[in-house]
This record gives C-alpha cells, structure tokens and sequence, in this order.
C-alpha cells in the first residue's frame, strides 16, 4: 500500500466490484457518451468480484471516497492494464498519473518488464504522455469507437 497525505493507493477488496463498475460508469461519462454507449461491449465492462478476486486491483483513495483504480489480467501471456478509471469529478487533479505510477510498481513486483494498455481513444493522450508507445488500434463491435493499443516498457 502506499500513502502520501491523506491519499493512499490499497488493494481492492471483492465486495467492492460493484462500486468500482460503477466509478468506471462515471469516468466513461466524463467523455460524453451518452447512457447505453457501451452496451455493444457486453460483459467487457462488468467488473464481478471474481475479477478483483483474481486479479491485482487496486484503489486510490482519500478519506474513504474511491477516487481511482486500476486492474492488471493477463492475455496471451501479456500483462494488460485492463482498466485505469478516475472519477469524473477528479479528472484532471493527477489521480491518474498515480495510478499508473503504482501500476508500474506492481508490473514490476510481478516480473514482468513490460505491459499492454487497451485505451479509450479520449485516453490515449495520457498513456502517451506517460510514455506508453501506441503500436495498433483495433475495431470493436461499434464502428465509431476504436481501442487504442500501447505498450509500454518499464525501465531497469
């Protein structure tokens, strides 16, 4: 776990997956799409408790509220940043940037030297400016959306 201040990032329990679906709703929305966007992406965007059970989630939080969180699956033998979400109300305050500073702690702690992130085409800027390296987009089920594909390299 770490903490500065009244921030700390800590280990997501399974009983809050639920709360977690739903702060991801909230940072979608941030974005514009509108109620129903994501429909399309079926159980893509469910996150049950077997999957914070499973997987290392972790949460960013001050004073009890849930400002942020991350989840690491692998596919293929890769490690995926599958999720990285900040509320809404707290877009643009560097919540993220601290997630994925912990992110790369973790990635570490797992002996991996590198991970994949699947973005939000509004995401992308970030991941790039943290230095992730964008090498493909892929379609999805909705034409107008396209994920958008960075690797990136943890360095020694």
């Amino acid at each position: 776990m770490s903490t500065n201040g009244a921030w700390r990032i800590r280990r997501a329990e399974p009983d809050e997956a639920g709360e977690l679906e739903g702060l991801q709703d909230r940072s979608s929305a941030h974005w514009g799409y509108p109620p129903g966007f994501f429909d399309w992406a079926g159980e893509a965007r469910a996150i049950p408790d077997a999957y914070v059970r499973n997987n290392p989630v972790f949460v960013l939080e001050e004073d009890g509220k849930r400002l942020g969180f991350y989840g690491f699956t692998e596919e293929d033998g890769d490690l995926l940043l599958d999720k990285l979400f900040v509320d809404a109300d707290e877009i643009g305050k560097g919540y993220g940037k601290l997630l994925w500073q912990h992110a790369i702690q973790t990635a570490r702690e797992l002996g991996r030297s590198e991970f994949i992130v699947g973005s939000d085409p509004n995401a992308a800027p970030f991941y790039a400016a943290m230095g992730a390296v964008q090498y493909a987009t892929k379609p999805t089920a909705e034409p107008s959306w396209t994920l958008h594909m960075f690797r990136y390299t943890l360095s020694s």
